[in-house]
């Protein structure tokens, strides 16, 4: 059946406001009866949560309009579950019901919405008012959902809607903060055909965490104009699905300003886009901006700023910066940035996160709260509270809390370390077994200072400082008396080594050691060590056990190797000796 042309271009226009929409158009949760006891004093938000965990759906609202702390008293109810929120909430209040959730929405006011169709230019001509004082709405999102285009009222409530097809029936819908929302159908022709049934998908996407959109980052703002930012918090979270769209900036695109409630598949940006989303491929020549989840290959030549999660790869050439979780894979010329991160992240300077586990590098350094497991490498250093992975960095690594395995070029700062700490310099912690460093301060740990002689008849001041297996020397030496004429040899040598406790019985130890002698330039010995020890009270331990002992000379040093002599090897540059020695001492232990 079809309509005569003239009354077509005048249009038959139905006005429905929301308000009758959700109070009549209620779907299967709503309108189901249930049967509730008697409730005393009970936060809202509590009964809430009691009716959704019944009903197997979800409720969602914005804290800050929706009363979820105060308390109510119900003396026992049976009815619609639309009747009892009308009655908690009152009529300031409307529900909508979309798969899986019933959106609880503070609209106390009420708008009207007068258009018509321009044929000849294919614009849609309106004015929007509030009812109540039939005062004109400003800044109110006005959009056609099947053509996926939409624009925003000036002061006098006016608006002018550019459309795509101009001849088919047109679904306008309007949308203001705390307004209901309200619907205008104009229907040139009567067809009952499903090809004229052009219903897009619609979804909705509940908060993950208030204050976290890309509204609220000042860094994503600077590039969304304030039109658009409106018709965010107009339209809510309520988004469509499109297979492609191409944009110059934001807000010039195939979608216009409703680009922001579109979730793509395919999405190309010459110089910058902000969508909803994207469920597939998005590039850009310069920057990417997506209100909620990425998933699949996100490119950008400067940066991505992604609102909700990410699951798959994004490479940009300066920055990433993911508000909630992301998973996968992360490539920056500069840095990355995200909430929880799982994968891996590569960086040219730094990677920074609350939460991330995998694989990290980065040209200067890796900022991680809690590092869950894996591996981190930074070219100076890694930071952060947790850490159960691996950590390597060229200067050093610090973990104000329980840490896996740190390896720095200079240092590691920890508190409890489960794995080893390998520190060229030093290693500190609260507890650690097996610091592998010059000097270590270990809390649980054991310092000694001690007093020894050797083969050589040097008497050297050693200081020893580890943990539970693990510890570090450092010390010198001195040979009293005049040196012979056979002995060329200084009468001075620095120590530097490394030991661990074989048995640490509080009366008895056994430890091993590996120490450098350094004599001169030219002459030097390398100290394989076993050393008994006995402690004679709480501070004082004797120690002594033999060595054996790797020296090397120049051939034109008259060096005196002493201890027992195993064999030698000489040639044009160098003498290497192998020996056997004995060394033992006192050591005062804390």
């Amino acid at each position: 059946m079809t309509i005569n042309q003239k009354l077509i271009t005048r249009g038959l226009a139905l006005f429905i406001p929301v308000l009758f929409c959700t109070k009549l158009y209620a779907q299967n949760n709503l309108m189901k009866e249930i049967s509730i006891g008697e409730i005393k004093q009970q936060r809202m938000g509590t009964v809430l949560d009691k009716i959704a965990s019944k009903g197997n759906f979800y409720f969602a609202y914005n804290n800050k309009n929706i009363p979820a702390d105060s308390m109510v008293s119900v003396a026992g109810y049976r009815g619609t579950l639309f009747s009892l929120l009308d009655k908690l909430l009152g009529d300031s209040y409307e529900f909508k019901e979309v798969p899986g959730y019933i959106v609880l929405r503070h609209a106390p006011g009420r708008l009207y919405i007068t258009a018509e169709v321009d044929k000849e230019f294919a614009i849609v001509k309106g004015y929007v008012n509030d009812v109540s004082g039939q005062k004109a709405i400003a800044q109110a999102s006005v959009y056609e959902k099947n053509q996926l285009v939409s624009t925003l009222t000036n002061d006098k409530g006016y608006f002018e809607l550019k459309l795509k097809n101009p001849t088919g029936p047109l679904s306008l819908s309007v949308s203001k903060e705390n307004y209901r929302d309200t619907a205008l159908y104009i229907l040139p022709v009567v067809n009952v055909d499903s090809k004229h049934n052009n219903n897009k998908n619609y979804k909705y996407y509940p908060d993950e965490g208030s204050g976290n959109g890309v509204e609220h980052s000042r860094f994503a703002r600077f590039f969304i104009s304030s039109k658009q930012l409106v018709q965010g918090m107009n339209l809510g979270n309520f988004f469509a699905t499109s297979p492609y769209q191409v944009s110059l900036v934001p807000g010039l695109s195939t979608h216009g300003m409703y680009n922001s409630q579109i979730i793509d598949k395919v999405s190309y940006n010459l110089l910058g886009g902000y969508t909803a989303g994207i469920n597939g491929v998005e590039a850009a020549g310069i920057f990417n901006i997506n209100r909620k989840d990425v998933k699949g290959f996100q490119m950008a030549g400067i940066f991505n700023v992604v609102g909700g999660s990410l699951s798959g790869f994004e490479i940009a050439g300066i920055y990433n910066n993911v508000l909630n979780d992301a998973s996968g894979m992360q490539v920056a010329g500069i840095g990355n940035r995200t909430h929880k991160f799982k994968g891996m992240q590569v960086a040219g300077i730094a990677n920074r996160d609350q939460d991330a586990s995998g694989f990290q590098m980065a040209g200067l350094f890796n900022s991680v709260k809690d590092f869950t497991g894996g591996v981190q490498v930074a070219g100076l250093f890694n930071t952060g509270q947790q850490s159960s992975g691996v950590q390597f960095a060229g200067l050093f690594n610090w973990s104000t809390g329980q840490t896996g395995s740190q390896m720095a070029g200079l240092f590691n700062v920890a508190k409890k370390v489960k794995g080893f700490q390998l520190g060229f310099l030093f290693n500190v912690a609260d507890s650690s077994d097996h610091p592998i460093g010059i000097i270590n301060f270990i809390k649980n740990g054991e310092k000694s200072l001690a007093i020894s002689t050797d083969e050589t008849s040097f008497t050297h001041l050693d200081f020893r400082s580890g943990g539970r297996v693990m510890y570090g020397l450092i010390g010198a030496g001195y040979k009293f008396g005049d040196a012979s004429s056979k002995d060329a040899s200084s009468k001075h040598v620095f120590d530097i080594g490394f030991g661990a406790h074989i048995i640490n019985h509080p009366q008895f130890s056994l430890s091993s050691e590996y120490v450098v002698q350094i004599f001169t330039k030219s002459y030097q010995t390398q100290s394989f060590r076993l050393l008994t020890g006995y402690k004679l009270t709480k501070l004082l331990r004797l120690f002594a056990g033999p060595t054996f002992n790797i020296s090397g000379s120049d051939p034109n040093d008259d060096v005196q190797i002493r201890g027992w002599e195993l064999s030698k090897h000489i040639s044009n540059d160098n003498i290497t000796t192998l020996s056997i020695g004995i060394t033992g001492g006192l050591q005062f232990v804390w």
